[in-house]
């Protein structure tokens, strides 16, 4: 397996609290072009006392991954790092992160001590002009009103690749990026310390006995992360108790259910491994100096300017883009019931006697469990009961589900044979699905280890708006930052892309960056201003 390494670019380096970071990730093999290697990538804001203040998980496809990070107020004035690297890097016996330098401002902050200089920071490429081999960055023109349509054309002579566009204010608080990217040791460690997340997110942990001298090996764990669009998974332990998830389904949901699918499962406790981070004590910072004068006025200007901007943030939300509906692993063999097509029970219990006649409940040493049986014969399959899942959260305490309002329930989904997944076979499946996909926020299950797990960050719409109608006349716009389109794929024709100016006047860089396929760095720069 090929090593890899992560290069990261911003809109800016130099934010003030209630500004929001944009980054782009590429995830680069030896050869500088994209590696088809990890699924998952990470990037922190690290501070001086070397915390992690930010963290995010971003999925890589073909390569590519995009994110933003808003800066609280609660971060005190400083010089910052950003790392990022994906699990397979921390196998690197060096270089096993990237690392840039950024600036947070702290408006609010008394008695700020540190520097800004007066630097242009550079893209990727070592040529500061403005073309890359004679390719010019289109643009309708160079001067414009507030609030006026403006259109960037990308055109076709640029090689076909992967670029992100950034148009931004210029102003006296933009400073040198000090990026390491120096790749040229990527060798592995003997002994591999990190799974490379090839196939997803992977999440780790491992189980322990509440009774001495108690095997630990070969037990069934299951992972749920309930909702529309649900994840569950099954794994089972090794000789030591541990045992390992790959999530390949990308949902919004953090809230994680993890249990034994095991008759005895109170006998055991259940904990998650903190995920592999690199080492960050060779981080060095910058020096910490004084703002000069000169600086506060922009300071005092970008301040006020984002503190409007986040007052009317409801109306300038950015979209989410839903993860589309997958199919559940057992829909092809399911038979479904949706009850607004029947007449309605009050209870499950009723539901099931009168509508969904393949199931029953009857007591399963000593406990109320939940079977299915062969109608035909008014057979019970097993002696087992079988799989059941209430929006996903796979429930093995019956009585929450005897006598809970049927009127809360969507659709019941049966399996009515035998199913194998993953580890285990399970006699049938029932999968009961609510009208609001809540159930888990009421169900408790002392047996059931429930934590957040870091997921990978959704993807985005950002805020654009649209001057051809009057809708938004009345709401201020003091957008530095005019536009950020990450993830942009360039084909054999000329790309225009539009944008509207903001209220605030003065020049702004339109910069567009990223590889081409044979890995060339690219770096295409314009000036407009608005007057």
């Amino acid at each position: 397996m090929s090593t890899e390494s992560i290069l990261v670019k911003t809109n800016t380096t130099v934010l003030l609290t209630g500004e929001t970071l944009y980054y782009q990730l590429y995830c680069l093999n030896k050869n500088k072009t994209l590696s088809d290697v990890s699924e998952v990538a990470y990037i922190e804001i690290i501070n001086s006392q070397k915390e992690s203040v930010f963290k995010n998980k971003i999925s890589l496809k073909n390569g590519l991954g995009s994110g933003d990070c808003f800066i609280p107020t609660t971060l005190p004035t400083g010089n910052y790092k950003i790392i990022a690297y994906t699990s397979w890097m921390l196998n690197n016996t060096q270089n096993n992160f990237f690392e840039m330098d950024i600036t947070i401002i702290n408006p609010f902050q008394e008695n700020i001590n540190m520097t800004i200089e007066n630097v242009v920071s550079k893209g990727l490429s070592s040529s500061t002009n403005e073309t890359t081999n004679n390719i010019v960055l289109g643009i309708n023109k160079e001067k414009y009103s507030k609030r006026e349509k403006a259109s960037i054309i990308i055109p076709k002579t640029l090689e076909s690749g992967n670029y992100f566009l950034n148009i931004r204010k210029i102003d006296s608080l933009t400073i040198l990026s000090n990026t390491k990217t120096d790749n040229s040791d990527l060798r592995l460690k003997q002994d591999l310390t990190a799974l490379p997340e090839t196939r997803g997110e992977i999440i780790t942990g491992h189980i322990s006995s509440k009774i001495a001298n108690t095997d630990l090996a070969y037990k069934v764990v299951t992972l749920s992360i309930p909702g529309k669009n649900f994840i569950f998974k099954t794994t089972k332990t090794n000789q030591n108790g541990k045992f390992i998830f790959i999530i390949d389904k990308q949902t919004n949901v953090s809230d994680s259910y993890f249990q034994l699918s095991e008759s005895e499962r109170e006998n055991y406790s259940i904990a998650i491994d903190k995920e592999p981070s690199p080492d960050l004590s060779n981080l060095v910072f910058l020096d910490k100096t004084t703002i000069s004068s000169k600086n506060l006025k922009a300071i005092q200007e970008r301040s006020l300017a984002t503190q409007i901007e986040n007052v009317y943030f409801s109306q300038k939300k950015d979209s989410i883009i839903e993860s589309s509906d997958t199919a559940v692993f057992f829909q092809s063999n399911e038979k479904k019931y949706n009850l607004d097509d029947f007449d309605r029970f009050r209870t499950f219990k009723e539901t099931i006697i009168e509508i969904v006649t393949e199931l029953s409940f009857k007591d399963y040493k000593q406990v109320p469990s939940l079977y299915l049986s062969d109608i035909r014969y008014n057979v019970i399959q097993s002696a087992e009961p079988c799989l059941v899942l209430v929006d996903g959260l796979q429930i093995q305490d019956m009585n929450a589900l005897y006598n809970y309002n049927a009127y809360q329930i969507q659709s019941i989904s049966v399996v009515a044979s035998p199913y194998y997944y993953g580890p285990k076979l399970f006699n049938g499946i029932v999968s009961i699905i609510t009208k609001n996909n809540d159930f888990a926020s009421i169900y408790s299950d002392k047996n059931i280890l429930k934590t957040t797990i870091l997921r990978p960050e959704a993807a985005k719409s950002y805020y654009e708006p649209k001057y051809e109608s009057n809708t938004n006349s009345r709401i201020p716009d003091y957008r530095y930052q005019l536009l950020w389109k990450p993830n942009i794929k360039l084909q054999n024709t000329d790309m225009i892309i539009p944008f509207y100016t903001s209220d605030i006047k003065g020049s702004f860089e339109v910069v567009l960056e990223g590889f081409t396929e044979k890995g060339q760095p690219v770096y295409l720069s314009k000036t407009i201003s608005v007057d």
